[in-house]
């Protein structure tokens, strides 16, 4: 492996990097954003593998960023549907309302900033339903009819830390419509990261646990909250401050390799 090849690996490591640390600013104002932190690791050729040779290092080479799910900090919103997870796990989503697919392809986000469409159902920002008991989507009907046949519309809606959703017709009559159902992960740092502060199981992750807020290891329900992104611009500029040295260093190194070459060959 050339000297050229391995200084390109440490340029194409650090744009990596640059990349990353990008994608983590310019997502520091999205709710339930997770920042990540770009991976790499050493190269050797394959011939150490059988050898007593002490293996030398032939470059780097990025793998998967790593995703951080600590958490971010909570804006109070006081808004009805705005809610935040104190806690593990992630609200669910389902496919849009009305597609006809056998097998769901379910999202998890830690974003909890939902309403409630015209037909009743809470759906994210997208209209993308938010599941409760059941892997159902929650629907909140309009008006009911109560035992002297009026006809009463709601109210208000208040969600309890345990998700339970209830919602208030008239003056004073009070529904649970259903309850919010969180999911966790054996190994959250496998999960898929599909963008919008969403994600998507995969083998690394593990299947996901159900289960309702406050059981068992699962978090409670903030309401009237929103948890933001937990990017700390101040740590992602040092960051970037370092990987530009760091670019700069191996392009100062590849200009060297290459008048070398040049004074050699004339």
């Amino acid at each position: 492996m050339t000297m050229f090849s391995i200084i390109k690996t440490g340029i194409n490591a650090t744009n990596k990097d640059l990349a990353v640390i990008s994608n983590n600013i310019a997502n520091a104002s999205t709710n339930g954003f997770k920042k990540s932190e770009a991976q790499f690791e050493d190269m050797y050729f394959s011939q150490h593998n059988n050898s007593t040779e002490v293996a030398r290092g032939m470059g780097t080479k990025t793998i998967k960023p790593r995703q951080s799910f600590a958490q971010g900090s909570f804006q109070q919103t006081n808004g009805s549907l705005d809610l935040a997870i104190m806690g593990e796990g992630f609200f669910v989503l389902g496919d849009p309302i009305g597609t006809e697919n056998a097998n769901q392809n379910f999202k998890y986000t830690r974003d909890g900033s939902f309403q409630v469409d015209r037909l009743g159902n809470i759906v994210n920002n997208d209209g993308l339903p938010v599941l409760g008991e059941g892997q159902e989507p929650i629907n909140v009907p309009v008006s009911l009819t109560n035992s002297a046949g009026d006809i009463l519309v709601i109210s208000a809606i208040s969600v309890k830390d345990d998700g339970s959703i209830e919602v208030t017709y008239g003056l004073d009559d009070t529904r649970t419509v259903g309850k919010v159902l969180l999911a966790d992960f054996v190994n959250e740092h496998g999960l898929k990261n599909i963008g919008s502060a969403r994600f998507e199981e995969t083998p690394e992750s593990g299947a996901p646990i159900y289960g309702i807020p406050k059981e068992k290891t699962l978090g409670r329900i903030l309401p009237g909250a929103l948890e933001k992104s937990n990017t700390d611009i101040t740590d992602e500029l040092v960051t970037m401050l370092r990987t530009q040295h760091a670019f700069n260093g191996c392009s100062k190194i590849l200009q060297s390799d290459i008048d070398t070459v040049k004074r050699l060959l004339g």
